[in-house]
């Protein structure tokens, strides 16, 4: 039994607007899959525009050639961008459709012998194409114009005269070929919308009458408006396939019904090819055009040319400044360069992300060729990481500005208050605390030799971080200007790093007596353990990684019987020392990593999806689905000479699901945050409890650090200017 051929018809919305007053050409892509066929019209132009446009063959030739060639690899891989068929717009003004689609009920197919004539699938793949140069010739419009209604082949195609007449043949016997009709309006909710429907098709050589038709109709993916996906936004869904499929799965993996991604990688190109075609049928004189052109234009044109130097000039000046500073840098001692970077790693690494954001501006702005645009996802998905990149910027400086402003107004105020939080921490928590650590915390008796003893480093510790602090307090002013200028300058991020670093070296004191306490009591609770370990007769195997069995001897019980003891004993009280310091540690630690998390924030903040998503959430697809409608018609199928054992059509929208604003903004963030480690509050905890290193960042990942750019002055200077033009609406 063989299956009826399902052809699916995707006929653009702009179309079914507009009544034609004439036959219609119609371009596009085929694509066959299994038993079914899928014709993706793009674009329709009258038949005998293309007559007077195109009055040699190799003309129009050339014109699919360069269509074509603009499209993505994977499109033109899939299908080539071709003539598909002819679209009848008023059937009934020919007696001859009705007679011809009683003739083709009488067979779902029969052989093209009957067929003398016309329609040219100009498909870059066709065997032919090569043969069909020999066969074109010149020929005059005006006869085609005369007899255009009057010839008709045997299957219902019209023949058409001129340039299309010599390539008919070809196409018929081994091409594809789509007849359409129209009908009259009908009412699609509150539209009227004009729906074609299938006469009949070419497919191979053969005419196919009857076979089920489907028009969907979809609104055509344009730059900066929608464009259609099939996956949800963001995300990329990986499903680990069991080991064995069922067999239903492989039944549809021999037999595919529907090439879905083919079909809506050519939706998003359709609007592309319509309007390369449009541009090469609208230019007839290009002196005129230019001369056509509005005076507004033409003024705009040129305040854009007058703003794009005065932006390349700034652009210039800024590379020119920290250009200097780089090589000033880069030309010290390695050793003052490493140290430095070392001791400002965090603002190091913010500025130089921020610098190369503002000197990779250009290089982002520059425009891509056609080929690239013409998918209108990637299109926009291209145009949304540079919107990410320049929003971030602008955001991001206009926050440090503010910031600034404020600290600098603030000046005074803030340099007393950090004053007097300085002077409350030194004197209330570190020396108050340490003199409470030597006598008896908590009614703990402890060992009050070893509690002197750290006691007494911790206080002159303190006593010397007092001292310095006195010398470093006249220059806190300027701290705080600099910090104030480096917001105004790179914005929020920069100033908030350089308070993590700042914030480490004024409590390196308290870090350094973390580091000693802690070594101390790691060191402890090994040997605590490891003497454990003796009186069971077990032994660590640091090659196996286990405990093995061992025989000690009476000399080394009675040596671990002598140090167990006193490790013991003095425990509790390295145990409170650390505890006190390690709490300290981790107030720092804490206030560092929400800074952290700030900027991590600010740099990951979609601003420009953000706002896209309030104005223009068609921006943002997430799958699509189709809207099936049934509308009765005006006409019975015996109104074309069809029976009930025709086409049946059917129609449905194409409509998309748009992403919310958690799918806009959540890949960002797990993007960022994905170095975290999911086990850092266990880390936390062990290091807190065995004394080893405590975890002082969360990873985050910042924005990629590009290589610092080399180039001239000038050819930056172009590269800014070129970009600026390339970037006008």
């Amino acid at each position: 039994m063989t299956h009826r051929k399902k052809c699916r018809i995707w006929w653009p919305d702009k179309l079914a607007r507009v009544e034609p007053s004439s036959d219609l050409l119609l371009f596009g892509w085929y694509m066959t899959c299994g038993s079914s066929v899928d014709a993706v019209v793009a674009t329709a132009v009258p038949m005998l525009k293309i007559s007077a446009c195109f009055p040699r063959c190799e003309d129009l030739k050339e014109m699919l050639h360069f269509a074509n060639g603009k499209m993505p690899l994977q499109l033109q891989e899939t299908s080539a961008f071709a003539i598909l068929g002819q679209c009848v717009a008023d059937p009934y003004a020919d007696s001859e459709l009705v007679d011809q689609n009683k003739n083709l009920l009488s067979g779902s197919k029969f052989k093209q012998q009957q067929c003398i004539g016309p329609a040219q699938n100009f498909s870059l793949k066709d065997k032919n194409l090569d043969s069909m140069d020999g066969q074109c010739h010149e020929k005059s419009c005006a006869g085609a114009a005369s007899d255009y209604n009057h010839r008709r082949w045997k299957c219902g195609c019209k023949a058409l005269e001129g340039l299309i007449e010599h390539h008919t043949n070809s196409s018929i016997r081994s091409g594809n070929w789509i007849q359409l009709l129209y009908r009259s309006k009908r009412m699609l909710g509150e539209e009227s919308k004009v729906i074609p429907e299938l006469h009949h098709i070419h497919l191979n050589g053969d005419t196919i009458a009857a076979c089920d038709a489907h028009v969907l109709i979809y609104d055509q993916p344009s730059y900066g408006r929608n464009h259609l996906s099939l996956s949800s936004w963001g995300f990329s869904l990986q499903v680990r396939s069991p080991s064995k499929k069922p067999n239903w799965i492989n039944d549809l993996q021999k037999k595919p019904f529907l090439d879905l991604d083919s079909v809506i990688l050519a939706l998003n190109c359709s609007n592309a090819a319509s309007v390369l075609l449009d541009h090469r049928i609208g230019i007839v004189n290009p002196v005129i055009h230019f001369f056509c052109k509005p005076i507004l234009v033409v003024f705009i044109e040129m305040v854009w040319h007058f703003v794009a130097v005065i932006v390349a000039s700034i652009s210039s000046i800024t590379y020119l400044f920290l250009q200097f500073f780089y090589n000033y840098l880069s030309r010290r001692s390695q050793t003052f360069f490493f140290v430095l970077e070392k001791m400002f790693q965090n603002t190091w690494k913010n500025v130089h992300i921020r610098s190369c954001q503002i000197l990779y501006w250009p290089i982002f702005l520059q425009d891509t060729s056609f080929s690239s645009q013409s998918n209108i996802e990637y299109a926009h998905k291209a145009a949304l990481q540079k919107h990410f990149n320049w929003s971030s910027v602008g955001v991001d400086v206009m926050l440090g500005i503010v910031f600034g402003v404020l600290l600098l107004i603030n000046a005074d105020a803030i340099w007393l208050k950090i004053l007097a939080v300085v002077h409350y921490m030194t004197d209330n928590a570190l020396r108050s605390g340490c003199v409470w650590l030597m006598g008896v915390p908590a009614g703990f008796k402890l060992n009050t030799e070893l509690a002197e003893l750290l006691g007494m480093i911790s206080l002159n510790a303190v006593q010397i971080f007092s001292t310095l602090w006195s010398f470093m307090s006249t220059s806190l002013r300027y701290i705080i200007e600099g910090l104030a200028l480096s917001g105004i300058v790179f914005g929020l991020t920069v100033p908030a790093a350089l308070c993590i670093d700042l914030l480490k070296l004024a409590t390196l004191h308290v870090t350094t007596l973390h580091w000693l306490i802690s070594f101390l009591y790691s060191q402890q609770l090994q040997a605590l353990a490891s003497l454990w370990r003796l009186f069971r007769g077990r032994k660590w195997n640091p090659l196996r990684e286990r405990l093995d069995s061992y025989d000690y001897t009476v000399e080394q019980h009675v040596v671990g019987s002598l140090f167990f003891t006193p490790f013991l004993l003095l425990l509790p009280t390295t145990s409170v020392f650390y505890i006190f310091f390690t709490i300290l540690r981790t107030m720092i630690t804490f206030v560092c990593i929400l800074i952290e998390i700030m900027i991590s924030v600010l740099h990951a903040v979609p601003y420009a999806e953000i706002l896209l998503w309030f104005t223009r959430r068609s921006r943002f697809p997430s799958g699509i689905w189709f809207e099936s409608i049934s509308v009765p018609s005006m006409y019975s199928h015996a109104d074309y000479g069809q029976s009930d054992e025709g086409s049946e059509t059917l129609l449905s929208l194409l409509h998309s699901n748009y992403a919310t604003i958690g799918q806009v903004i959540g890949p960002h963030y797990s993007k960022t945050f994905h170095g975290v480690a999911s086990s850092f509050g266990k880390s936390l905890a062990y290091g807190f409890l065995s004394g080893q290193r405590i975890p002082s960042t969360l990873h985050t990942n910042l924005p990629p650090s590009l290589p610092w750019i080399r180039i001239g002055f000038r050819e930056y200077w172009t590269l800014c200017r070129s970009s600026m033009l390339s970037g006008r609406l």
